[in-house]
């Protein structure tokens, strides 16, 4: 979907279909907050019918000034704020996610449900290792573990979509590079930097996805993108080192800016436009050569999950999986995964 004039169609014809209901974690700042401000805009733009969005973030005196600027863009949604603390922590994951079932059933019932569902929570690219009392490296906790664990807690709601739901999770799609399959966790010391990270992650992205698209087939549209370079202000964020701050905001912006980047606007929209039929759940009787529709990841349009570049279409790394045993790493990363929420959850401290 490479021209915006496409997006804007279907983003009209998105919030004309039915109310929507949607969900953003990381939702005070960055990719979440410009994809919602282009959700509330195409609703007052295109007559839409209707909006609930929920925003997950740690700040309140933030989501109280985003929710004021949504309020003012289309009067007619409703807009909840969902305090997260610490979202690298799953036991924190599994509080937010439980409020937001319990807002969403007691107040709208049978008609309880979440049609999109976008994940954005993250942190430094240059930290160290350092784990979290769960016993998870703090950027993969964010960029992996804590995403996954929202789907799979949110997947009832996301179930009684009639959309059906959609669930983007924004990082790093199309960069993988080398996996240690005994080491998932890249607990050893000669493995772990932050690109090979960022590897697994993506690995893990892709494989964690394709088995919840074929447990729930025709249910779930499940993406994983790059949005680019987005300017905003989370490349300030005293996380980063002082002098990657300096260079950012003296050198790379003036010099790049313009050339290298996605205007805010331009990424929210095409965020927005992810849920449109172009990335379809995978169907019960498996992928169809549909006209129109995207090449998922394991090269077949329509097979319900999709690496994505920022103009939304394919990027994915077809060579890297041709290295592995695909079916086996699959199994492999849904039970590392679910191995580790389990030990989590019953309160211990996951050393895999």
């Amino acid at each position: 979907m490479g021209k915006l004039d496409a997006v804007h169609t279907s983003n009209a014809a998105l919030v004309q279909r039915q109310p929507l209901v949607a969900v953003f974690f990381g939702g005070t700042g960055g990719i979440g907050h410009v994809t919602l401000r282009a959700l509330a805009t195409a609703e007052v733009n295109n007559g839409g019918k209707g909006l609930r969005a929920y925003i997950v973030g740690r700040k309140a005196e933030a989501a109280k000034d985003f929710i004021a600027e949504c309020r003012g863009i289309y009067p007619g949604g409703q807009f909840k704020f969902v305090q997260a603390k610490d979202l690298s922590l799953i036991r924190e994951v599994d509080q937010v996610c439980a409020d937001i079932r319990r807002m969403e059933e007691e107040e709208e019932g049978q008609d309880a449900r979440i049609d999109y569902l976008m994940m954005g929570q993250g942190g430094s690219i240059f930290l160290p290792r350092i784990d979290t009392k769960e016993g998870i490296d703090r950027t993969m906790a964010l960029m992996y573990y804590s995403r996954m664990r929202a789907i799979i807690n949110l997947l009832p709601l996301l179930l009684r979509s009639t959309l059906p739901a959609t669930v983007v999770s924004v990082y790093a799609a199309g960069a993988e590079a080398k996996l240690f399959p005994e080491d998932l966790s890249l607990r050893n010391p000669s493995h772990y930097s932050y690109s090979q990270a960022r590897s697994h992650m993506v690995y893990m992205h892709t494989l964690f996805m394709e088995t919840l698209a074929e447990q729930n087939r025709g249910k779930l549209a499940l993406i994983h993108i790059f949005p680019g370079l987005v300017l905003g202000p989370g490349f300030q964020s005293p996380e980063y080192p002082t002098w990657f701050r300096v260079v950012w905001r003296w050198v790379f912006i003036p010099l790049f800016g313009r050339i290298l980047t996605v205007p805010p606007n331009e990424c929210g929209a095409r965020m927005l436009s992810l849920a449109s039929p172009r990335y379809p759940p995978l169907p019960v009787d498996g992928p169809k050569s549909e006209a129109g529709v995207a090449v998922g990841t394991d090269g077949r349009p329509g097979s319900g999950v999709y690496s994505l570049n920022w103009n939304a279409e394919s990027n994915r790394n077809g060579k890297a999986y041709q290295k592995i045993n695909k079916v086996e790493m699959r199994r492999k990363v849904w039970d590392h995964t679910m191995k580790a929420f389990e030990v989590i959850e019953a309160g211990g401290v996951f050393t895999e």
